[in-house]
């Protein structure tokens, strides 16, 4: 995290919850922290029973300084118990958090709540958005009592799966706007949760399903639609409120080995701008499942924080997509200030893939781009660039001359003498500036102006 806050110029905020919240349990006598119990039948990758006490808010001061956060509370529970231990809970989780507190969240993907057994069939958005504001007036008055100073403290939401209803997901984002679901205008952020597919599903494919922009765009149209959806709706909210994707990432269902957990997941989060998760960005604990360590998406993560650095904290940054961008290759540039400071290149074709026992029998291409810079652009442009030996690569891999492998130093920056850094291209006098980049890779270019 820290790394992270230091190549974007501000620290990360960090969603405490997801899957795990609606499972979760408060239990106000239990000394442990969490109690989890794994039931292989229903998800190996992490406890389906769960119970948690007072201690488990105490890792809210393990993260870095300067780190804020959501905090999700229990709303598939559907006792009458259940849902006291969540007002209850409220108190610790406020008189824990303090002034690192930004939003809370109230349920996790409710649209899936039919599908998943928490609510019986013909539960709909009225039904929703009813339990929805009774449970967060009761979240809000629990606050209030425990943390007066935070009692203004405001939610993201729905937080839904899909982007409509169909035979899996039960609810619509845009009708529960519709059906009053913001009528206390308490939701500060509107917040949807996207992956590019699931992992069970056949067909996937890391060039055809992540590697690929084509599908990148055609999954972003969807999240705008609903956004303009939720906007032109009965009861829209301010044009301020940000939409933004609460949840994202490669494949539903803990992704998949060798897809969700390889260099090409990285390149993918690139373009787009738990423990056990084969597609999480670092295993914190060793398990019987996974080893402790960095995985690729985390490479991914900072050449994104580093591309999105802004000059200052007032810095506005803006990024605009490029329409060189092709379906196996993709341009951005970053302006700071409405000033251009830098150009992100991304390849996507696939390279040195181990699939099926595949390996690319051809010297790696390497695909040149030119631009014509601003007549601000001065000598010369320095470039950075995500390597690794291909897109199946799981280690090996490089930010910027740097490995970020537990194994060296505990997940801190190791600048490896073997890779290149510093590496500076020429513009020209008529602003033009010409940069290679290899299949399966990535380069921002930081442009002097």
């Amino acid at each position: 995290m820290t790394n992270l806050g230091k190549l974007q110029g501000s620290m990360p905020i960090a969603r405490v919850g997801g899957n795990i919240q609606d499972i979760a349990i408060f239990d106000a006598s239990q000394e442990t922290g969490l109690v989890g119990i794994i039931q292989p039948n229903v998800s190996a990758d992490y406890p389906t029973i769960i119970t948690i006490g007072p201690a488990f808010f105490e890792s809210y001061q393990t993260m870095p300084q300067g780190v804020r956060f959501s905090h999700g509370f229990n709303m598939g529970a559907n006792s009458s118990a259940a849902r006291a231990a969540t007002w209850d809970s409220a108190s610790y989780a406020c008189k824990a958090i303090g002034p690192n507190l930004l939003l809370w969240e109230y349920g996790n993907e409710p649209d899936l709540f039919t599908a998943s057994g928490y609510r019986p069939r013909g539960w709909s958005d009225a039904d929703y958005v009813s339990e929805w504001l009774n449970g967060t007036n009761a979240i809000e008055e629990a606050v209030k009592a425990a943390c007066p100073d935070l009692a203004e403290t405001k939610f993201m939401a729905p937080s839904f799966a899909g982007i409509g209803i169909n035979d899996y997901f039960t609810l619509s984002p845009v009708d529960s706007w519709r059906k009053g679901i913001d009528e206390k205008k308490n939701i500060e952020i509107i917040s949807s949760h996207n992956y590019m597919g699931v992992s069970t599903s056949l067909g996937i494919t890391l060039q055809g399903t992540l590697m690929n922009h084509t599908n990148i765009v055609a999954k972003a149209a969807e999240q705008v639609n609903v956004s303009r959806g939720i906007r032109a709706s009965e009861n829209a909210p301010s044009p301020s409120t940000p939409f933004i994707l609460g949840e994202h990432n490669s494949l539903a269902r803990q992704g998949r080995p060798g897809l969700s957990n390889s260099f090409g997941a990285a390149l993918w989060g690139v373009d787009w701008n738990g423990t056990n998760y084969r597609y999480q960005s670092w295993q914190p604990i060793q398990t019987n499942l996974t080893v402790r360590g960095t995985k690729p998406p985390y490479y991914g993560n900072a050449a994104v924080a580093a591309f999105m650095h802004g000059s200052s904290s007032s810095g506005e940054v803006r990024i605009s997509h490029l329409d060189s961008s092709t379906e196996f290759s993709t341009q951005y540039a970053v302006y700071v200030n409405n000033t251009l400071r830098r150009l992100l290149l991304v390849d996507l074709h696939t390279y040195n893939t181990t699939d099926n026992g595949f390996t690319t029998p051809f010297a790696r291409p390497v695909g040149k781009y030119t631009f014509t810079l601003p007549t601000c652009a001065k000598g010369s442009a320095r470039v950075q660039r995500l390597m690794a030996n291909g897109s199946d690569a799981i280690t090996g891999i490089t930010w910027d001359g740097y490995s970020y492998n537990y194994e060296l130093d505990e997940g801190k920056p190791v600048r490896l003498e073997n890779v290149t850094r510093g590496e500076k291209v020429r513009v020209d006098g008529r602003g033009m500036l010409e940069v290679e980049v290899p299949w399966s890779s990535a380069a921002i270019v930081n442009v002097d102006c």
